[in-house]
C-alpha cells in the first residue's frame, strides 16, 4: 500500500499544525540494551549507506526533534538508505544520494519519513524528491506533533522500531519536545554540509 495519496490529502489543510501518523500498523518497541551491540547511530545531517549485516543491524536515530529522518529501503537486496536533514536538499545533495543507490539493480524501494516539529516544515523536500526519481512506495509518514522521536530502524527488514532510551516504555509526556528551535539550529546548523558513510 502507497500511503502517498493519503499523505497529499492531508498537506490541503493545517499542514504542520497537526500530527501526520500513517502507517500500516503499530510500531513496535525496541529496548536499546537488546540494539545497541549490533546498531550504527545517525547523526544529524548524514547519510548511510548500508546492505544487511547482522553485526550492524540497526540504524539508531536518537533525539529527532526539528529535523527529518527518511530512510529508502530495498526489500529485494536488504539495501538501506537512512538520512537525517535540516534543510531541503539541493542538486548536488540529492545526486549524490541517488548515486549511493545506482548498486541496487532491481529495486523495490520502501519510503519512510519521520520527524519535525509543529510549524517547522524543513526538508520534507524530500518527500517530493523521492516520489519523482525513484520507483517506490510510501510506507510511513509520521510527521509533525510534539514529542521527540528516538527511532531504531532494521536493515534486515526496514521496519523502524521506537527506541527505548532508558530500557523501559515511557511515561505520559516524558517525550515531550523540550528543544527550542532556535537552541537546536545553534547547535546543528541548518546549512550544514551532509555527511556520506558506506556501512
Amino acid at each position: 500500500m502507497d500511503m502517498w495519496n493519503s499523505y497529499i490529502r492531508m498537506t490541503m489543510s493545517g499542514f504542520g499544525t497537526s500530527h501526520i501518523d500513517l502507517k500500516t500498523g503499530a510500531r513496535w518497541n525496541a529496548s536499546i540494551g537488546s540494539v545497541v551491540d549490533k546498531s550504527r547511530d545517525l547523526p544529524v545531517n548524514n547519510v548511510l549507506f548500508q546492505r544487511y549485516d547482522e553485526s550492524s543491524r540497526y540504524i539508531l536515530a536518537k533525539d529527532i526533534t526539528f529535523d527529518l529522518f527518511f530512510s529508502i529501503y530495498d526489500v529485494n537486496s536488504r539495501s538501506m538508505l537512512a538520512a537525517r536533514v535540516t534543510n531541503n536538499l539541493n542538486a548536488t545533495e540529492w545526486s549524490r544520494i541517488f548515486s549511493m543507490l545506482r548498486v541496487v539493480k532491481v529495486p523495490n524501494f520502501e519510503f519512510r519519513l519521520i520527524g519535525l516539529q509543529d510549524g517547522h516544515t524543513a526538508g520534507l523536500g524530500a518527500a517530493e524528491q523521492l516520489r519523482k526519481r525513484l520507483d517506490g512506495r510510501f510506507v510511513e509518514f509520521d510527521l509533525f506533533g510534539t514529542n521527540t522521536r528516538h527511532i531504531a530502524i532494521d536493515a534486515k527488514t526496514g521496519v523502524p522500531y521506537d527506541l527505548l532510551l532508558l530500557n523501559r516504555a515511557y511515561r505520559a509526556g516524558e517525550l515531550a519536545c523540550q528543544a527550542k528551535r532556535e537552541d537546536f539550529e545553534a547547535v546543528v546548523s541548518p546549512q550544514a554540509h551532509l555527511v556520506y558513510a558506506h556501512g
